[in-house]
């Protein structure tokens, strides 16, 4: 799981928009503890669409072209509440400005771009057939547990 999170550097997004369809987009993220944080400008769809109604789901996918079975990705997906920063912690600009290059940052925060902090409420982690966990953050750490599936009950 770390190691998908410390080489992906881009998250899905699932948002609903004004017509309650769903929206999928993606964006640079960081995660600190158990909350995602996004910086995306005001132009795009998810930013209207998160101030409008808070619900995401985010996923992390492995790279396909370092997958062997396509069907099989290695990926996470988290479910939350975004809440758009108005005050944004030090710690979460350090974080972005070392995964995604200060230069970058000093760019973007010239721009029309704000912070979200997506609060993950739920997690799944998928490592390839057969080895889906559910996700809980306790104890400042994730916890898996497997996830079976009776096959008798088809």
């Amino acid at each position: 799981m770390k190691e998908l999170l410390n080489t992906q550097k881009t998250a899905f997004i699932a948002s609903i928009d004004e017509n309650n369809m769903p929206q999928a987009s993606y964006a640079p993220y960081v995660i600190i503890e158990d909350k995602i944080y996004i910086y995306i400008s005001k132009v795009a769809e998810h930013y209207k669409n998160l101030e409008n109604n808070k619900h995401a789901s985010l996923m992390i996918i492995e790279d396909e072209t370092n997958s062997k079975i396509l069907f099989a990705r290695k990926r996470i997906s988290f479910k939350g509440e975004a809440t758009k920063l108005s005050d944004v912690d030090s710690q979460v600009k350090e974080k972005f400005e070392e995964i995604h290059t200060k230069n970058m940052m000093d760019v973007l925060y010239t721009m029309d771009f704000d912070f979200f902090e997506i609060k993950i409420s739920e997690g799944r982690l998928v490592e390839g057939f057969g080895k889906a966990y559910k996700l809980t953050y306790n104890n400042n750490d994730w916890e898996k547990e497997h996830i079976v599936i009776d096959k008798a009950h088809k």
